[in-house]
């Protein structure tokens, strides 16, 4: 679930990011986002999303920002951006964006 600095900064330089397209045949997830300015969002998902398209969903609402994506307790950076939300134990949880 870790990830090294150079996963992370592949994952910032897609700043702009894209917003997720949830499948509805597929089993889905609701994730409560905590974006750094503060403000909190829900985001619902496919299980199968990975974690480089949540980190590009979230890119996509907070345009211009560098930033790492949390989990857990203690908060925990998020890494192996290849692993689906299912694979990294995401599903249902909270996760919380931090400015680099």
């Amino acid at each position: 679930l870790f990830c090294d600095e150079e996963e992370e900064a592949a994952a910032a330089a897609a700043s702009e990011g894209s917003p997720l397209v949830v499948v509805e045949d597929s089993p889905t997830t609701t994730l409560q986002v905590r974006l750094a300015d503060g403000s909190r969002t829900t985001v619902r998902a496919n299980k199968s999303h990975t974690l480089e398209a949540l980190h590009a969903h979230i890119a996509s609402l907070t345009p211009g920002v560098a930033f790492s994506l949390r989990a857990g307790f203690p908060p925990k950076r998020l890494g192996e951006l290849g692993r689906t939300l299912e694979e990294a134990g995401l599903l249902n949880e909270a996760i919380t964006q931090s400015k680099e």
